[in-house]
């Protein structure tokens, strides 16, 4: 997967821990220097070029479903997203040599609030439906495993990592939902919106998958600002490096 134009060398952040790729205790260090960045990320680090998570912001995201007789796709534009940077880091592990990285991170998020305006349409069989409106989606207890990996790669004769996968399948405790416009009639929305919190686990298992197309180029882009700004020598030095 393609990166975004990596922008120009920086030094390593005073509040991110340095950890030594060939270190045992890799993960533990990676696992603090998370969580010690994560409230700096709330309003953005500048230095970095990363944006505030927040909340954090999207002008525009578009979701296509289909399967079966059902087809549906929905176009989200300014949509903001809270409680990111409130997420608490279970445990990390980590595998770095010279040229890769695995990194498997245990998170969890006490309460994600997301809000924005949609549009959207959907079919079954011959029954079409479309609409449109603003909606509020507020999500609590949320815990899943951030995976990714990436090569280290030469630039200018720097090396850099770069991530090239991340993946995720977050688990939801309990979720409410709150939409406008799923239908013309006010009670007639009041009612959908009820079936969907009453039912919001079938929905949101069946919708997981198609999300994806959405979250990872986001996700691969961010973790991106920091690894391929800051050299893999700072980074994850090697511990007899420093030693010299």
């Amino acid at each position: 997967m393609a990166a975004a134009a990596p922008a120009p060398e920086v030094e390593l952040p005073a509040f991110m821990e340095i950890c030594y790729r060939d270190s045992p205790q890799l993960g533990n260090c990676i696992k603090n220097s998370i969580q010690r960045m994560l409230p700096e990320m709330h309003s953005g680090i500048e230095s970095l070029g990363f944006p505030s998570l927040d909340p954090y912001e999207s002008k525009t995201t578009y979701i296509d479903y289909k399967r079966n007789q059902m087809s549906a796709s929905l176009n989200v534009k300014n949509a903001k997203t809270y409680g990111m940077s409130k997420a608490q880091i279970l445990d990390v592990r980590a595998t770095a040599t010279d040229k890769f990285m695995n990194l498997a991170v245990d998170v969890r998020f006490p309460e994600i609030v997301m809000e924005g305006y949609f549009k959207g349409e959907g079919r079954f069989n011959s029954i079409k439906l479309a609409s449109k409106g603003y909606f509020n989606n507020t999500m609590t207890d949320v815990t899943t495993t951030w995976m990714m990996s990436g090569h280290v790669k030469e630039r200018d004769g720097e090396e850099y990592l770069e991530i090239e996968d991340f993946d995720m399948s977050p688990e939801v405790a309990n979720m409410k939902i709150y939409a406008t416009g799923l239908f013309p009639d006010p009670e007639l929305n009041q009612i959908a919106l009820e079936f969907v919190n009453q039912y919001w686990p079938m929905f949101y298992k069946e919708m997981l998958p198609s999300t994806r197309q959405v979250w990872e180029p986001v996700m691969v882009e961010l973790v991106n600002k920091i690894f391929l700004r800051v050299p893999y020598r700072r980074l994850l030095p090697k511990q007899q490096q420093q030693q010299q």
